[in-house]
């Protein structure tokens, strides 16, 4: 990758009316730029877990479906960086990181808790020290973090996820 070019991540899926709750990840795997698809990666957790929590009916269902069912669950999904300088999809080779507009996002349409997928809260807060928001910090739902390769642990991270969603209104 030339020195200078930046990975361009997705644009926020964002439902009409309320926002009851923002998933916000690191930035979009490789496979998910060149789909255009939030968490396409086969191993990412994602959507198992927002089916398993109710969110979406089926996690193997077209992505068109799973984005609306998000979306009138009054769900968003986006990610901490706009931009990125990065070689693979690992969240630790993520260098000359371009912060999304999360705060405008805050100030337009919340309040609304976010989401932190991967329990992001130090790089939340290096990229947005003056924010003031409802932050709870989540497991990742990359297939990297062993907390998906025990049955208890896997149980678990997606039990804390539940709880989580059930802040963001009844589903």
């Amino acid at each position: 990758m030339p020195p200078d070019d930046l990975l361009q991540g997705l644009p926020p899926i964002l439902p009409d009316g309320p926002i009851r709750a923002l998933i916000l990840g690191s930035f979009p795997s490789v496979q998910s730029l060149e789909r255009r698809q939030y968490y396409a990666h086969p191993q990412n957790w994602f959507w198992r877990v927002m089916a398993h929590c109710g969110v979406v009916v089926d996690a193997g269902a077209p992505y068109a479906e799973r984005v609306e069912q998000v979306c009138t669950k009054h769900l968003a999904i986006w990610d901490l960086y706009e931009r990125v300088r990065r070689e693979g999809s690992g969240d630790d080779k993520i260098r000359d990181a371009v912060p999304n507009r999360v705060g405008e996002l805050l100030e337009s349409r919340g309040p609304f808790p976010i989401l932190l997928n991967g329990r992001r809260l130090r790089e939340f807060r290096r990229a947005f020290p003056d924010l003031e928001a409802e932050l709870i910090a989540l497991p990742s739902t990359s297939p990297r973090p062993l907390h998906w390769n025990t049955e208890a642990s896997r149980s678990a991270a997606i039990e804390e996820w539940c709880a989580a969603l059930g802040l963001a209104g009844e589903f």
